[in-house]
């Protein structure tokens, strides 16, 4: 797979979305999944309480006018190479990967579902993940870590589902401290584009950039042009020069082939 992102539609969420009635983020992935007339599959994969879960996205769902919501349980690599997954992924004009530990999502990298939302997003498929499902989208993902260090012993990372090339997601990103993380995972891999993203904020991405949608900030580390030296023990910290950083609020875009931000509406509708 080359390292532009495929004609379809991502939305990724950095976790606590607002979900009453008329939430900006969930209104317009039912809006893009094609309104009452959408077919969303919920992957549950990576909460511990996916009863729950499916619960409260299908009753916002279902406010938004959505009659058909569809919870895609898979419990191990089996069922995401299984026929069902398979069946449920196919009629689906939308899926949406919960939050919850991302490293349950590891069980879907390289697997049928991973093969299927990549050849279906060909086809204009909606893709929107959460929190742990934000982070799985991209080539590589943030499995965990944390800490004020920039070094390599920060973060966790592992393969990811490949949705968003040559991207590392970061989620609860203003909230939770997380640049130091960011900064961790970009330096182990310098041509990767680092994105966090603020809770109740989201990026919707197409082939030649995205937009930033909610109440936040998605924050791009670019490392391209850097210098890392990296120290001989992980626990000590990375030498990084040269990185640019954007803080991108509400409204702003971004242009992947230029690797540049622009200035946006300052009240952008979602």
């Amino acid at each position: 797979m080359d390292d532009r992102v495929t004609p379809g539609r991502l939305l990724i969420i950095g976790g606590a979305e607002d979900r009453c009635y008329g939430a900006g983020l969930l209104e317009r992935f039912v809006e893009l999944c094609g309104g009452e007339r959408a077919r969303i599959v919920l992957v549950t994969a990576a909460t511990d309480a996916p009863d729950e879960v499916h619960a409260d996205y299908e009753r916002v769902f279902r406010k938004l006018g959505v009659h058909d919501t569809r919870e895609l349980r898979l419990h191990g690599r089996g069922d995401a190479d299984g026929d069902e997954a398979a069946s449920v992924l196919t009629s689906a004009t939308g899926v949406f990967l919960s939050g919850g530990n991302q490293s349950k999502l590891r069980a879907l990298v390289g697997s049928r579902v991973n093969d299927l939302l990549e050849d279906r997003l060909d086809e204009g498929l909606i893709v929107a993940g959460t929190s742990a499902g934000a982070t799985a989208m991209g080539r590589t993902m943030i499995l965990g870590g944390g800490g004020s260090d920039v070094s390599a012993a920060s973060v966790r990372i592992g393969p990811g589902l490949g949705l968003l090339p040559r991207a590392l997601i970061d989620m609860h990103f203003g909230e939770r401290g997380r640049l130091p993380r960011l900064l961790s995972a970009v330096a182990l891999d310098p041509d990767h584009l680092g994105l966090g993203l603020d809770e109740n904020t989201g990026i919707l991405v197409d082939n030649d950039g995205f937009d930033v949608l909610g109440s936040g900030v998605a924050t791009v580390v670019d490392a391209e042009d850097s210098t890392v030296v990296h120290p001989a023990d992980e626990q000590d910290p990375i030498t990084l020069f040269g990185v640019r950083v954007h803080l991108l609020p509400v409204g702003c875009k971004f242009d992947f082939e230029t690797r540049t931000p622009s200035i946006g509406p300052a009240h952008a509708e979602y």
